[in-house]
């Protein structure tokens, strides 16, 4: 499923609430998660993410690599190439591409959230 909006662009803005234990506002008993948050992937897939540790942020810099071009010393890191490095198989095993109709919905996930950024 691919989710568009009047204008055929992916939503921006997607209810994914989080109802906490104890809110500080009793009116607002929910607070609002925005699709871009290091921490939407981890909540919707605890199967996937068992440590809870957050993901992609924005200007996430990291070492330079072989064959990185010029001589920079820190390569921002894009959203795409961050899910494109969670999908990659190291040591024979990914339990995101293993987790068949779980995978499936990661990725369309995945999409909307890159074509957000």
């Amino acid at each position: 499923m691919v989710f568009v909006n009047s204008d055929g662009e992916p939503p921006f803005e997607r209810d994914i609430y989080v109802y906490p234990l104890n809110p500080e506002n009793q009116q607002q008993p929910f607070i609002n998660i925005n699709i871009l948050s290091s921490n939407s992937d981890p909540m919707a897939y605890p199967i996937l993410f068992p440590y809870g540790e957050p993901g992609w942020q924005p200007n996430w810099r990291c070492e330079s690599y072989q064959g990185a071009p010029g001589n920079q010393s820190r390569v921002n890191v894009t959203m795409l190439q961050y899910k494109s490095a969670l999908t990659a198989v190291k040591d024979n095993f990914n339990p995101i591409i293993s987790s068949g109709e779980l995978t499936q919905q990661w990725i369309v996930d995945s999409y909307l959230q890159v074509e957000a950024t």
